[in-house]
């Protein structure tokens, strides 16, 4: 499904390609805002736009739908573990232990944590659906930008003669919302660090060695 982005995504590239051929041409003016930004995003415009439109968040939503169907088929084998197994004796102590483990690793029954196998899945899911609805604000963001760009006095100027000036306001203006773009990213980073490294399976403590007998009980 096409966004605004993709709207304005032909005549916008256009245009940008003009900015960042008039500056690499004619320079920046100077103590023009543009080095500052150009600074901080470590990209011309027309690379801005190039990234943004590679970012596709409803492949990352379809990612994060796969991973909660996957947490539940979990959990639906977790429940079938966690039924009691009628042996009695040294190895089914053992068994039992594993059992307690494996459940405790999965999840326990409720709502699991992020600690936990399928809570862990969920918690991915819905930092994809976090990091998706950051590109979706991002496209929208640059692509007002880039409409902005296209009705501007500054536009028509770089079209008439490849104005350095005109060329360095647009690039102000795309790169501005890039600056802010990335700014969101970071806090989005920063909200999710630590939540999601990999966890591994405890094994039960140590238990006797068991003679191999089992018994039923009942």
């Amino acid at each position: 499904m096409n966004d605004v982005l993709d709207q304005v995504i032909a005549p916008g590239a256009d245009l940008i390609e003009r900015v960042d051929a008039a500056l690499m041409a004619h320079g920046i003016p100077t103590d023009h805002p543009v080095t500052g930004l150009m600074r901080r995003v470590g990209a011309l415009p027309a690379d801005v736009l190039s990234a943004a439109t590679g970012w596709r968040p409803t492949a990352l939503r379809a990612t994060a739908s796969d991973l909660r169907r996957t947490a539940a088929g979990y959990e639906r084998q977790r429940d079938l573990i966690a039924a009691p197994a009628p042996w009695e004796g040294a190895a089914g102590e053992e068994f039992a232990a594993h059992r307690a483990a494996l459940v405790a690793f999965i999840g326990e029954t409720g709502e699991p944590t992020e600690a936990s196998l399928a809570g862990r899945l969920r918690a991915t899911g819905d930092y994809l659906d976090d990091v998706a609805e950051w590109m979706e604000r991002a496209r929208r963001n640059l692509a007002h930008a880039v409409a902005e760009a296209l009705g501007s006095a500054e536009a028509v100027a770089l079209h008439a003669g490849g104005d350095a000036l005109a060329a360095a306001t647009i690039a102000a203006r795309v790169l501005t919302a890039a600056s802010e773009v990335y700014a969101d990213g970071d806090d989005l980073t920063r909200r999710w660090a630590g939540r999601l490294d990999q966890i591994g399976y405890r094994p039960p403590a140590t238990i006797a060695p068991s003679s191999g007998a089992i018994r039923l009980s009942g």
